[in-house]
Order: structure tokens, then C-alpha cells, then sequence
């Protein structure tokens, strides 16, 4: 079993979980075409874009958020 990350402020898998279930619910069910978001980090701003058109072009260029993939579902 890896060591447990300790860091000030990092997210918990449960949190990360919840998170993941928020994003799929609001993408489901808020998100009209697209959303541009910036957030405040302490490394700089972070830029979150969501849409519901592939910007990479390649859905393969993508990793699956939910449903959660099998290795993270028997955690939760």
C-alpha cells in the first residue's frame, strides 16, 4: 500500500468522489453548451473549461471522471 499524502489541503478520495458526482450531476443537468471558469490557486490561476464538443478532437484524449472507473468504485 502506497504511503498516505500528507499534504496541508489535499483532497481526500471521498472528497475527490463527491467531486466527481457534482461535475457529472451539473454536466448532466446544468450545463447548456459550455462553461469557462478561472480559479485562484496558490501556483497561479487555474483556467476549467467544460463543453459538451471535444476541444482536443479526439474523445480518446479524454480520461472517464464518471461513472467512476472500476478501480475506484469498490473504494466508495
Amino acid at each position: 500500500m502506497a504511503a498516505e499524502d500528507t499534504t496541508p489541503d489535499r483532497m481526500t478520495d471521498e472528497e475527490i468522489h463527491q467531486l466527481a458526482a457534482l461535475l457529472a450531476r451539473y454536466a448532466a443537468h446544468e450545463l447548456d453548451q459550455f462553461e469557462h471558469w478561472r480559479v485562484a490557486s496558490p501556483y497561479g490561476p487555474v483556467f476549467i473549461d467544460i463543453s459538451r464538443r471535444c476541444a482536443a478532437g479526439n474523445e480518446d484524449a479524454y480520461d472517464v471522471l464518471w461513472p467512476l472507473p472500476d478501480q475506484h468504485r469498490d473504494r466508495h
